[in-house]
């Protein structure tokens, strides 16, 4: 019983090291998965990301809601078009007391 909570415990630390390893960390993580849309094509189903300096396509049905200067989050499933979700809208970015 005790050898297999060790075992247990073994692999669930070399897996959080990996994946806080292979990001740089949680908060490394969470800011390269946040995009700044520069530009949004509504026909194509894509946004310029000012991070990246590509197009990136997405869900045309979530592209309705997203306007320049939106941060976002894509989400990519498997078998699907990637799923686009705004973190913070251009207007609380500007007034946020982040600075």
């Amino acid at each position: 019983m005790i050898k297999r909570i060790s075992i247990g415990v073994t692999v669930l630390s070399l897996a959080s090291v990996a994946v806080a390893g292979a990001a740089g960390g949680l908060t490394d993580l969470m800011q390269s998965a946040r995009m700044t849309v520069v530009k949004v094509d509504s026909a194509r189903g894509a946004f310029l990301c000012a991070e990246h300096g590509k197009w990136t396509t997405v869900s045309r049905a979530d592209l309705a809601g997203v306007a320049s200067g939106d941060i976002v989050r894509v989400d990519r499933l498997p078998g699907g078009a990637p799923r686009i979700a705004v973190v913070r809208i251009a207007s609380d970015e500007l007034t946020s007391p982040e600075r």
